[in-house]
């Protein structure tokens, strides 16, 4: 059963909007059609349930609402078709409203349900002061773009960023500058990044990058903008604070995760003890790095 169930789910996930809503649809037109079948001797309210809870969870309170009123019109619909006599004509108007109030706090309550899961997911894997991921959820995606990389033989860069002189500024500014500093830093971040890449803070002043599908050249581009986006972001904000950043290229990822993060966090080390505001770079298979 939750074999099925997990099926059904990968399913309707992968739907667009509209083809989600057709198919709800389409199961209520079903559902009214074996309800007049069946008679008005047997309920089939359960069974409208689904196509309105599916619709609520997967495309939103609006389409749930919609399904809903659609299951109120078709199960009074299908019960009048069936011949059921009424003793005043009060009656089907008063039933309709009911089921339709039915089948709308079921939907509204799933959606309420759903936004309230998106709602506890996203701060589980999100840092609180700059919006980026945390290092929870970084591990997660790492692990997984270093396996997809490996099964499709593409290169992958992580980049591993310290900002310099970050706790002079602390010290002289107070905190409330130095986390204006971090949020300016990860806006920068996400700036020059794709959506299937990876922003995350991993330490009070650290922040990494994964670029999937990325060589060294385009490694350096898209660094190049990076800084010039630091440089720009932190001029007003954190006087003297830089950034050392070592950029490690896999042409064959890592298994581990440990052996990728401590590859990329050696590098970044090296930018610090040639002066700090520098770019190391290198890769897996010489280890070989030049600083910029």
């Amino acid at each position: 059963m939750r074999t099925l169930i997990a099926a059904l789910d990968q399913v309707l996930s992968r739907l667009s909007r509209a083809r989600l809503l057709g198919v709800c649809l389409a199961a209520v037109a079903v559902i009214a059609v074996v309800d007049y079948l069946t008679g008005y001797e047997v309920s089939m309210s359960l069974f409208y349930l689904a196509p309105v809870a599916a619709a609520a969870w997967y495309a939103g309170k609006r389409p749930g609402i919609a399904v809903a009123a659609l299951s109120g019109l078709s199960w009074i619909a299908a019960d009048i078709a069936a011949g059921n006599a009424y003793s005043h004509w009060s009656v089907p108007i008063w039933n309709a409203l009911i089921r339709l109030g039915f089948f709308l706090a079921n939907g509204i309550l799933v959606a309420m349900l759903r936004r309230a899961l998106l709602d506890q997911q996203q701060r589980a894997s999100t840092d609180a002061l700059t919006g980026v991921f945390n290092r929870g959820a970084f591990r997660e995606r790492l692990q997984h773009d270093l396996q997809i990389a490996q099964r499709n033989r593409k290169p992958l860069t992580l980049a591993l960023l310290d900002l310099d002189n970050f706790k002079s500024l602390n010290d002289t500014y107070g905190h409330a500058r130095g986390d204006q500093a971090l949020t300016c830093t990860a806006r920068a971040l996400k700036r020059v990044t794709r959506a299937m890449d990876t922003v995350a803070r991993v330490g009070g002043d650290e922040f990494v990058l994964v670029l999937p599908e990325t060589d060294q050249p385009g490694a350096e581009e898209v660094v190049s903008r990076l800084r010039e986006q630091l440089f720009s972001a932190l001029e007003g904000v954190a006087p003297g604070v830089t950034c050392s950043i070592g950029v490690l290229t896999f042409q064959h990822a890592p298994a581990s995760v440990e052996a990728a993060l401590a590859a990329a966090d050696g590098l970044m080390y090296q930018a610090k003890r040639r002066g700090k505001n520098t770019v190391t770079y290198g890769s897996e298979s010489d280890q070989s790095s030049g600083a910029k």
